[in-house]
């Protein structure tokens, strides 16, 4: 049980008392228990209380306080801070260590844990260790603080507030002004705040995409097509009918998707790639020849006939009347000098048009009133013709995407193969999706229903007077939708397809082009009929890389930065506070409230614990009184504790003193 006659401070006392913790002056002895208590009498507990100044001393009982303590002895007492600096250390190092591994790959998915719930356990255990020993550093430092002069009392609390957390923290801050080592561990402690924060930051997930080798995706090419339709007679074939569906759909479909000229193709993921890919395909080449027309006019009995013609022959005529017209008309011309591609594999295919004409599709027959002499007329001229095309696919979100890497539309001088109707041979290799020395090339068959199919399809006229209006086709019996083609000509409008050219015959051709080279394209899809046995006809699908979309590890380093800072100001902080607990020769009591409650203890106080076997040891505070102190100032000191926190831990288990509740 304690017994406590604590002088009081405010009974002869100045108000601004201060605590010391000073070290023992060498006029300071220290006795036993035993003989203190037979020194010292009633008065000397009397004189203590009316002392005008109190000063308290936390000293040893022998005099080895007074040497200063070796370095191990204080490398021993901040074992366990120094083991929450490094440990946090190797915590943050451990941190970036698998952040480095994972950024920029897939997103771990792992069993029982993400990559971001152990980051932010690391974290915790990092922030945790830390705190901890810059919190028994601050708590260190009030020892310091106080040792160097005299001090408000107040400062004490201070401290204390400050070991526990940010807020204290900030007014340690303040007390300082930056002038002493406690600023270090306070800011460390104010800017532990945004630990959590920061380290949450550093871990992003972008999307992207990884191949995925169990997905299909699949491309055709074809290097010789030889695709017809059906047996027409005498040798000749029908045209392929996918190729006149999507030339057909090419014609009146105007969505700006373009359908008929998407080649087809299997990608079960919506995002594949392929490599460079070579094919025969069909490009189409156009010229205004608006130029070389030539105008002449004839008249008869009543009417005056004027004619709009080029050097084939192509021709459109009117009445100046306004009674009857031609406004357009659309034809097939074999290559000569009166054209302007003289070499075209295929016949070429010119139209004349009056400019206008064409504008309202609820005219009818009225629109040969609205031609005269001073309309104008344009006329074109488009040549369809094979090519080898090389190109690199990609789909994205399900829309197919291609750029052509290059084109070869030379022509073999001579045949080689008699199966070829024209070939081909670029002098490419697999980087542009084609073999050493490998020819491409139109078969006889194809090419000839080809041109069969062009001669009837685009030769006709458009006829209108004052009750007529007809699509007429040139070729009576046409096997083709003449007619419909005429009309598709005449009255579509490609806005939609992105065509910028001004002449609808040129617009027009450019998507037939396209169809016709997503037809040779998809061969080895659509196995249409094959007037040679198979090895003839050379198309192939090729296999891509199917993508599908994953979330990558992004890190942020940035966001460690502040973590960083935390860790640093801590080690100093711990660093410089163990150096100057070791200059200033005092104890290493860190955060324990033992040695004050020691402090308070009156030298007539005694506590009864068990010492080694039955035997009760006393220990008790003894005073000497400073023989050369003028101003009456005591020492005290706590016989029986080393004045260590060990010690004064050791005393406190050891007794039976027990803190009671007030009344």
């Amino acid at each position: 049980m304690i017994s406590p006659q604590i002088p009081s401070y405010g009974q002869g006392t100045d108000e601004s008392s201060q605590l010391h913790l000073m070290q023992p002056k060498d006029s300071c002895t220290v006795l036993p228990t035993a003989e203190s208590q037979k020194v010292h009498s009633e008065a000397d507990s009397s004189q203590l209380r009316d002392d005008h100044l109190a000063r308290y001393e936390l000293v040893n009982s022998t005099n080895k306080q007074r040497d200063r303590r070796p370095a191990t002895a204080t490398l021993k007492d901040w074992g366990l801070e120094t083991a929450g600096i490094v440990v946090s250390a190797a915590i943050i190092i451990a941190i970036i260590v698998i952040l480095q591994k994972y950024n920029g790959r897939q997103q771990q998915d792992w069993k029982h844990i993400s990559l971001n719930s152990l980051i932010s356990w690391l974290s915790t255990l990092a922030k945790a260790c830390v705190i901890f020993s810059v919190s028994q550093g601050i708590g260190q430092l009030k020892w310091v603080w106080f040792s160097k002069r005299n001090r408000r009392l107040s400062d004490l609390d201070v401290f204390d507030s400050a070991s526990r957390g940010a807020t204290g923290s900030a007014f340690l801050l303040w007390l300082v002004r930056g002038r002493d080592t406690a600023l270090l561990g306070s800011l460390a402690m104010v800017l532990a705040i945004g630990f959590d924060p920061f380290i949450q930051n550093l871990v992003h997930y972008v999307p992207g995409s990884i191949d995925s080798p169990s997905e299909i995706s699949l491309l055709a090419s074809t290097s010789l097509y030889n695709t017809v339709g059906p047996l027409a007679g005498g040798g000749l074939f029908y045209v392929d009918p996918i190729l006149k569906a999507n030339v057909y759909s090419a014609l009146f479909n105007t969505n700006p998707a373009q359908p008929w000229a998407v080649p087809q193709y299997t990608c079960s993921t919506g995002n594949c790639t392929w490599a460079p890919m070579a094919t025969v395909e069909i490009r189409v080449l156009c010229s205004n020849l608006t130029s070389t027309l030539s105008t002449s006019c004839t008249d008869g009995p009543g009417f005056t006939n004027c004619t709009v013609s080029l050097d084939s022959g192509v021709a459109v005529w009117y009445l100046t009347s306004g009674g009857s017209a031609r406004p357009m008309v659309i034809n097939t011309v074999s290559g000569s000098s009166k054209t302007f591609y003289r070499n075209s594999t295929f016949p070429v295919i010119q139209y004349i048009l009056a400019i206008g004409s064409n504008n309202n599709p609820a005219a009818g027959g009225g629109i040969s009133t609205q031609i005269g002499k001073s309309t104008q007329f344009v006329a074109t001229e488009c040549a369809l013709q094979p090519t080898v095309r090389s190109f690199q696919s990609s789909v994205i979100m399900g829309v197919y995407h291609e750029t052509q890497l290059a084109e070869w539309p030379v022509l073999n001088n001579t045949v080689e193969n008699l199966s070829f109707a024209y070939s081909f041979t670029p002098p490419w290799n697999e980087s542009l999706g084609a073999e050493e020395s490998q020819t491409f090339g139109l078969a006889f068959e194809a090419w000839n229903s080809l041109t069969v199919f062009l001669k009837f399809l685009f030769a006709g006229y458009v006829s209108a007077a004052s009750d007529i209006f007809n699509f007429e086709p040139s070729n009576l019996g046409s096997p083709y939708a003449t007619a419909d083609a005429l009309e598709a000509v005449f009255y579509s409008n490609f806005t939609g397809t992105n065509c910028q050219d001004a002449d609808q015959l040129s617009c027009t051709m450019k998507n037939v082009a396209a169809a016709m080279s997503k037809t040779i394209r998809d061969s080895a899809f659509t196995y249409s009929t094959s007037y040679r046995p198979i090895e003839f006809t050379k198309a192939k699908t090729t296999t891509g890389k199917a993508q599908i979309h994953v979330s990558f590890v992004d890190v942020h380093w940035e966001w460690l930065t502040l973590p960083i800072i935390v860790w640093v100001l801590g080690a100093l902080s711990c660093l410089c506070t163990a150096w100057m607990t070791h200059q200033a020769h005092i104890q290493t009591w860190m955060n324990s409230v033992l040695p004050l409650l020691f402090l308070h203890l009156h030298r007539d106080s005694t506590i009864d614990f068990q010492g080694s076997g039955d035997e009760i040891v006393g220990v008790q505070l003894s005073r000497e009184q400073n023989r050369n102190d003028s101003d009456a100032s005591k020492c005290y000191s706590l016989v029986g504790c080393d004045d260590s926190l060990e010690g004064c831990i050791r005393i406190a288990k050891r007794s039976k003193a027990k803190l009671q509740p007030g009344p």
